[in-house]
Parts: C-alpha cells; sequence; structure tokens
C-alpha cells in the first residue's frame, strides 16, 4: 500500500544563468518579482539568488563556469515543497524506488532528490534551520 501523499505547498524553478546577477536586477525590473536573498562566492560574485513571483519562489544558479567545464548544459531540476519531505520520501520508496533519505542543507532546506525516467530531477523539500556556513 502507497502512503498518502503530503500537502503540496507550491513548485520552486531553478533556473541556471551565466550572470545571474544581471538576470535578478532584469527579473525584478522587468516582471516586478522581488528579490529574497542573494548568496556570494569568497570573491564576491553572485553564485545563488532567489526571487518571489507572488507565492513562488525561483531560484538562480549564477556558476557559469560550473557548467562549461562539465561541457554541457545544466540538466533540469524541479523543486517542489511539501509540508512533510520524510512522508513524502517514504511514499516514494514504497513505490519501489532507490533513492537517498532526506538531509538537512546549510541554507535552510530539508530535500530529497528523484530522477524521473526521463532524466528530469524532482527535489521534495521542505524549510529547515538555517546553519552558518563559512567557505575557506
Amino acid at each position: 500500500m502507497v502512503p498518502d501523499a503530503p500537502q503540496f505547498e507550491g513548485i520552486t524553478p531553478y533556473l541556471h544563468y551565466d550572470d545571474a546577477a544581471a538576470m535578478v536586477d532584469w527579473l525584478t525590473r522587468v516582471f516586478g518579482f522581488t528579490e529574497r536573498g542573494r548568496w556570494l562566492d569568497t570573491q564576491g560574485a553572485l553564485r545563488n539568488a532567489e526571487l518571489f513571483a507572488g507565492s513562488t519562489e525561483i531560484w538562480l544558479e549564477g556558476d557559469a563556469e560550473y557548467w562549461n567545464q562539465k561541457g554541457r548544459r545544466p540538466e533540469e531540476w524541479i523543486g517542489v515543497w511539501v509540508d512533510d519531505v520524510d512522508a513524502m520520501f517514504a511514499r516514494v520508496a514504497a513505490a519501489g524506488i532507490t533513492v537517498e533519505p532526506p538531509e538537512n542543507k546549510f541554507y535552510g532546506i530539508r530535500v530529497f532528490q528523484v530522477t524521473d525516467p526521463e532524466g528530469y530531477t524532482w527535489g521534495f523539500m521542505e524549510r529547515c534551520a538555517y546553519v552558518a556556513r563559512f567557505e575557506a
């Protein structure tokens, strides 16, 4: 028997841009999205940002060199907010899918990921406590 699905609370697109800082400026100016936060690397370059489009979050990745080194475009990633990520994990596992269990990330998300048969990666997530992290 498959457990009931948790209450879904939205989907978060994760978009990859060569110049995330310019895209934050453009998306906020042109579409009227609002900025939630920016994360800079040790050299001060914008590497990640979060925007709001109403109550929907949009995440931006800004490390073009990462994908250039891999020799390809970024893979697609779809973030799905749930009220109970552990219940969602139990549902996926009960369906016979082998997947790593949820983990708390330093940036305040508890998440696990599943790649579907066509290659899309789905990240099921809920908020958890932020943890201070310093890059060396």
